[in-house]
């Protein structure tokens, strides 16, 4: 009489082709949710870049307000804590004064929000690249220290 079913180590190796499958899985899924994160910030991005833009091209300069607020208002943004009530993940986006003029600053918010733990209280700067007086383009570096954003989430950036 012939036997149905599988046996034993059949059944072993199956189990850990699962957990290989799962152990390279699970880590480039976490890295695709940063990254899709990170978009949001991006969006967001885009009325500041445009404010900042339409500012130097009728000033020649970038606004040189003392405070970040003042910075945000001449632009026409919301201040730099105003992001989080229209963003998931973006807790906040600040205009950068003389140390970096024209300068943008995304920070996110935190895990116990639903950010992805790879980003979490992470940081980036924008900065604006200028030929013949004019903004050509956007470079995003990640800032140094604790709170640097791995440059993996920002290269479509880059």
């Amino acid at each position: 009489m012939k036997q149905k079913g599988f046996t034993l180590i059949e059944l072993m190796i199956v189990v850990a082709i699962i957990g290989i499958l799962a152990a390279i899985a699970m880590p480039q899924y976490n890295k695709y949710v940063a990254r899709t994160q990170v978009a949001e910030a991006f969006v967001l991005l885009g009325s500041v870049k445009q404010a900042l833009t339409l500012y130097y091209q009728e000033n020649g300069a970038f606004p040189t307000q003392s405070s970040h607020q003042a910075r945000h208002d001449a632009l026409g943004i919301p201040r730099r804590g105003e992001f989080r009530n229209s963003a998931d993940y973006v807790r906040q986006i600040r205009v950068m004064g003389a140390s970096s003029p024209g300068g943008i600053q995304v920070r996110f918010d935190s895990e116990a929000v639903g950010v992805n733990a790879e980003i979490a209280r992470k940081r980036f700067n924008m900065t604006p690249s200028i030929s013949s007086g004019v903004i050509t383009s956007w470079t995003c570096a990640s800032i140094t220290g604790s709170l640097a954003i791995d440059e993996e989430y920002i290269k479509s950036c880059m």
